[in-house]
């Protein structure tokens, strides 16, 4: 009789041991990471407030939903997070307006 799943005995059991990894895999990747992405400049707290507030008034002023989230990828893949932070504060804001109005 043949059995898909033989039962193994504990005694027989074997430890396989793992491969050692690759230990250049963090440099590679952070220097794919650098080439694909650009360093976003550091921003004073000053500056981060304008930028968030750019980001409001953006998704006040763009009626349509497609093309506010090709801003939110297009600005999220240059680095401009605070903006990005923006519109989407912006968004939950509207929305929590809406679900009480009903």
């Amino acid at each position: 009789m043949t059995t898909i799943n033989p039962a193994v005995s504990p005694a027989t059991t074997t430890v396989t041991e793992q491969a050692p990894a690759f230990k250049g895999k963090n440099k590679i990747a952070k220097s794919m990471a650098d080439k694909i992405m650009p360093k976003a400049a550091e921003l004073t707290p000053e500056q981060a407030f304008m930028e968030q507030v750019a980001g409001m008034a953006c998704a006040a002023k763009t009626p349509d939903k497609e093309m506010l989230k090709n801003i939110v990828m297009r600005e999220t893949a240059l680095g401009h997070f605070d903006f990005v932070k923006g519109i989407n504060e912006f968004l939950s804001h509207d929305a929590a307006k809406k679900v009480y109005k009903k």
